[in-house]
């Protein structure tokens, strides 16, 4: 279900949606948090309340574009305050402030890229998934074999067959795939 669908749900109170979402874009709101945080358990934190904060104010907006920029900017945000009320400094805080919006950006572009394609390989045949998540962990083909007890060629092959199945499904993406995967 989309967002804004999911979104439409909550609205209207539906805790279920609510829970969806949170399963679904958690851990990217989690990532974006420690990139300014630096800390797993305040980022995890950071992340939790800002999904809080729309639940508790989900009445108040009429609609919200996408949703997800509109938690990522949440999660920056509720971040940068951290930073403040922890008097990191102000030095520090102005220049990451100047720098933020580059580096945000990217850091959304990214994150969505790979939960993107992480989807796309999930519905994947389950030994094929395994193959190329492992992959994107850096093992090298032989190190892929060992780990699922396959030939070589049988990696190869699997990764060529979720290459152009993912080419696919992913066309609008492509250019993203190739460099998250690199070199296959």
């Amino acid at each position: 279900m989309t967002t804004n669908l999911l979104f439409q749900r909550i609205k209207s109170g539906d805790a279920k949606a609510f829970e969806e979402l949170f399963n679904q874009l958690y851990p990217s709101m989690c990532v974006v948090a420690r990139e300014y945080v630096k800390d797993d358990g305040v980022a995890e934190d950071i992340a939790q309340e800002a999904f809080i904060k729309l639940w508790n104010s989900r009445e108040k907006y009429d609609t919200i574009l996408s949703l997800k920029s509109f938690l990522y900017v949440m999660v920056k945000n509720l971040s940068l305050n951290h930073l403040k009320r922890d008097k990191l400094g102000n030095q520090y805080t102005d220049s990451l402030i100047k720098e933020d919006f580059l580096n945000f950006n990217n850091q959304i572009v990214e994150e969505e890229t790979y939960r993107i394609l992480q989807q796309a390989i999930e519905e994947l045949p389950r030994k094929s998934a395994r193959v190329m998540m492992l992959s994107l962990q850096g093992l090298q083909n032989q190190e892929i074999a060992e780990r699922l007890d396959v030939s070589v060629n049988t990696v190869k092959t699997l990764k060529y067959n979720s290459l152009k199945t993912l080419r696919s499904k992913l066309k609008d993406y492509f250019f993203l795939l190739l460099l998250l995967l690199g070199e296959v």
